[in-house]
């Protein structure tokens, strides 16, 4: 037996050669297969990053939410100035955020004992503002009867920053209830002399 033939023998391979022989070369499977699953890895790191940004934009909607019901519920009445300097107060809180993909609204809900809620007055940052008299629905012992709530609403469109993850814009919005802290209802003045913002003791 020659010795190409026991090679052959010991090893299958050699019997074939040229381009038959390339069922039998394994070099560069681990390239193939990365090739082949890199796409898809990569679809879900970036999901994965536009999925965070998301969430820290739906966080800020939150806190700024809270915090623009807060600083109207610590005020006894609600004038001009007061409203302008508290959206300029809720635009910085949405920073880094881009506050103009943001509408806003202020509004004080009021139940005068008969169990209906009904709007006392409302203000708004780029989107309508609810009319004197209308009907709001709110949840269950969320307003005392008699007695008012606070309701801030923030809705911030969110625009994907990755091209290609998100089909269309995602609307965030969050609606926090505050009651007065000073008084049963806060009063909406329009010739100035309301209370100053910070707490009160």
């Amino acid at each position: 037996m020659s010795r190409k033939t026991l090679l052959s023998r010991l090893n299958p391979r050699l019997k074939w050669r040229g381009v038959r022989g390339i069922r039998y070369n394994q070099e560069g499977v681990s390239a193939v297969e990365f090739a082949l699953i890199a796409p898809l890895l990569l679809l879900i790191y970036l999901g994965a990053v536009e999925l965070s940004l998301l969430m820290r934009v739906d966080l800020r909607v939150t806190s700024t939410t809270a915090g623009l019901g807060d600083l109207t519920a610590r005020l006894a009445t609600v004038t001009d100035d007061d409203m302008e300097e508290m959206f300029a107060a809720a635009v910085v809180m949405m920073q880094p955020y881009d506050a103009e993909k943001a509408t806003m609204r202020i509004t004080s809900i009021v139940d005068n004992g008969d169990g209906r809620t009904r709007v006392d007055w409302s203000d708004s940052y780029l989107m309508p503002a609810y009319a004197k008299g209308d009907r709001v629905t709110v949840p269950d012992g969320i307003v005392s009867s008699p007695g008012s709530v606070i309701m801030a609403e923030v809705v911030y469109t969110y625009k994907s920053q990755i091209g290609g993850i998100l089909k269309s814009d995602v609307t965030i919005d969050d609606k926090f209830y505050l009651r007065p802290r000073r008084v049963n209802e806060i009063a909406r003045v329009t010739d100035g002399g309301g209370d100053s913002f910070g707490p009160t003791s």
